[in-house]
């Protein structure tokens, strides 16, 4: 089947360079703002610290589980549902950014949380989480700004 304008060369390029425009476009408005960084690396620091307030206690207190049960469900479920419906309000894109680079993340993540786990539960060492979540939150803001470098270089390549 034909279309109906004939197509040449200069229009074909025209074309080829919109669509090179509109990704480029699309892959700025698509990275994250510094405020969407720093509340997922808080996110992931809550974990560690809302557990780090019961391991390790033989009877924590009832205020003291209820802080870590609002700091976990809040890292864990509420601050990234709210994150990332603000960062489609504030883009006006929404993408899946977390569909490539996660691997290493959730590695050293796991790593931390699973060794200041051993510290803390079994070695009395004090603190161990909370130190290991000051590190997880480093780490999320390295990974949050390697996922933007990754997912401008997708949305320009057109994957």
């Amino acid at each position: 089947m034909e279309s109906g304008l004939p197509t040449t060369p200069d229009a074909a390029r025209a074309a080829l360079q919109d669509t090179t425009s509109a990704r480029e476009r699309i892959a700025d408005r698509a990275t994250a703002p510094w405020w969407y960084h720093l509340g997922a690396a808080l996110s992931t620091a809550s974990l560690f610290i809302g557990a780090g307030l019961v391991v390790g206690r033989s009877d924590p207190s009832d205020a003291v589980e209820t802080s870590s049960t609002l700091l976990v469900a809040v890292g864990a479920c509420l601050a990234p549902l709210a994150l990332l419906g603000a960062l489609k309000r504030s883009t006006g894109v929404s993408i899946d950014r977390y569909s490539h680079g996660l691997a290493a993340w959730y590695v050293v993540v796991f790593t931390l949380f699973a060794g200041a786990f051993v510290l803390q539960q079994f070695w009395d060492v004090p603190h161990a989480l909370a130190v290991a979540g000051v590190v997880a939150l480093l780490a999320t803001l390295v990974n949050e700004r390697h996922l933007d470098a990754s997912l401008r270089e997708r949305v320009r390549a057109g994957r």
